[in-house]
């Protein structure tokens, strides 16, 4: 009697160990294939697992995936060949990562959108460690108004990767869609954290500040960033388009002075001239250029902004704040006005 009591114990302690691999194995495939929109995602992950050599896991993922038939058809406006080709890759290579994005994008963009988005999910899930796998999916999801969802996956990826601006600069265009200005300005400061000195991130917090209410704060950040595009850009944005339209800033300021002379009412050239003197330091010629221009077009938001800009450099702190206010308020009836016009 005693040796068959040992005889069984024996059994069971064998067997243990194997149903718990097996309950084990299981739960990791309900995890990273049942359920991949919860993993977070981790590249460091994907490489003690030796998938670091996975195209999934390299910086130009999506642009490789998009080099596939369907892709380069779908750029060349080849919609329903697009569409065809896609639909057959994602059958003929059912458990390819890149494969999966490939028709999803497509599919998205040209077809039927809840497959596409499925073969994304499908994405997702043969590669839930992959940033640039999840980032894809989440831009889709934003790019469709999909915003729960796309916050769910960008809030993943910002959980992996707290210190990469990209997901924070997704999530503060969300909120600001959403009219959330005060989460969007806080992505956006966290988006700053990992590039302090990225001047047009700056002002573009500045203006989610200001239309949470936060006017004077704003403004002061919006003086900062367009110091910092100086600092460390050199050049901002809209004079190095006008410096290479027209062969140099010299040039550019040159030619706006000469359609002054013969249309001295224009008020975007009085702008655009303006902007340039505030580039140089030029700042009272600019102001008087900034106020002719505001009579003339008296909602444009961007001259109240930039004469916000040029009265706070000129120490008349109260005389800025209300031009700052007056650009968002100008800014939020132009946007309603777009939206009622897309309604109709």
């Amino acid at each position: 009697m005693e040796k068959v009591e040992i005889i069984k114990t024996f059994s069971i302690s064998s067997f243990l160990p194997e149903f718990v691999f097996a309950l084990i194995s299981v739960s990791a495939f309900w995890l990273t294939i049942g359920q991949p929109e919860n993993i977070t995602p981790m590249e460091s992950d994907g490489q003690a697992n030796g998938r670091k050599h996975s195209p999934a896991f390299a910086p130009d993922a999506i642009n490789q995936a998009m080099s596939l038939p369907p892709g380069l058809l779908m750029a060349q406006g080849k919609a329903d060949m697009a569409v065809k080709k896609a639909l057959e890759l994602a059958s003929a290579r059912p458990h390819d990562v890149l494969a999966n994005v490939c028709a999803g994008n497509v599919l998205c963009k040209l077809g039927d959108k809840e497959e596409g988005f499925r073969l994304l999910k499908k994405g997702v899930a043969l590669a839930p460690h992959s940033r640039y796998i999840r980032m894809n999916l989440a831009e889709m999801l934003a790019r469709d108004k999909r915003y729960d969802e796309a916050i769910q996956q960008f809030n993943l990826i910002v959980q992996g990767y707290p210190h990469w601006s990209k997901p924070h600069l997704d999530l503060a265009n969300i909120y600001l869609a959403l009219e959330k200005p005060d989460r969007s300005a806080d992505e956006l400061k966290l988006a700053l954290e990992s590039d302090p000195n990225n001047g047009t991130v700056r002002k573009q917090r500045a203006l989610a500040l200001a239309r949470s209410g936060q006017f004077r704060k704003g403004l002061e950040e919006y003086v900062r960033g367009d110091a910092d595009e100086v600092n460390f850009i050199g050049v901002p944005a809209d004079i190095k388009l006008a410096a290479q339209n027209w062969g140099s800033v010299e040039r550019a300021e040159y030619q706006y002075r000469r359609e002054l002379e013969s249309d001295p009412d224009a008020p975007l050239t009085k702008l655009r001239l303006a902007r340039i003197l505030i580039y140089k330091g030029q700042i009272n010629e600019a102001k008087t250029l900034l106020v002719e221009a505001k009579r003339k077009a008296s909602t444009n938001p961007d001259i109240h902004r930039n004469l916000a800009l040029v009265l706070q450099k000129l120490g008349d702190s109260n005389a800025a704040v209300t031009e700052f206010v007056l650009s968002i308020s100008h800014e939020k009836a132009a946007l309603k006005a777009r939206q009622e016009l897309q309604e109709d």
